[in-house]
């Protein structure tokens, strides 16, 4: 039976997860208030998200919602699973999901500390299924030399 089930995530970064879904060509919608998810059967079961990935996106009947859970501090990803697995796979959320995501939480991290270490180059490398981000840092260092006398 098709209906809407709520999985607990570690996406905590709003502009990583919305950079996510974008590059995984899922078109979301962001809201300030959360808003009704459409589920299987037309209505929202009650349930409700901030961002919203519409199930015409995907061909489907019900909506992908990810709502911020003020106590834990990250999204709850709400989903009808009937509806999403056929469609993007069994390790969407674990694992497309949360390389797309990774990725731009890694690159968010780096700028943030480029002021500290200084300018930052990232190199990708695939190899087979494993993405690697090497951060170089350009650090600044500050030679100082004393004279014995």
């Amino acid at each position: 039976m098709s209906h809407f089930s709520t999985v607990k995530t570690k996406l905590s970064n709003h502009e990583c997860l919305v950079q996510a879904l974008t590059d995984l060509n899922l078109s979301p919608q962001v809201h300030q208030t959360a808003q009704s998810l459409k589920g299987y059967y037309g209505g929202s079961q009650g349930q409700s998200a901030e961002i919203i990935v519409s199930g015409r996106t995907i061909k489907a009947r019900a909506d992908i919602g990810f709502k911020w859970n003020q106590t834990s501090g990250v999204y709850d990803v709400i989903h009808d699973s009937y509806e999403t697995v056929p469609r993007l796979g069994q390790d969407f959320f674990s694992h497309k999901l949360m390389l797309a995501y990774g990725k731009h939480l890694v690159r968010a991290k780096a700028a943030e500390l480029q002021e500290q270490f200084g300018e930052c180059a990232i190199a990708e490398e695939i190899n087979g299924s494993v993405q690697t981000l090497r951060l170089t840092f350009a650090g600044h260092q500050e030679v100082q030399q004393y004279v014995r006398r």
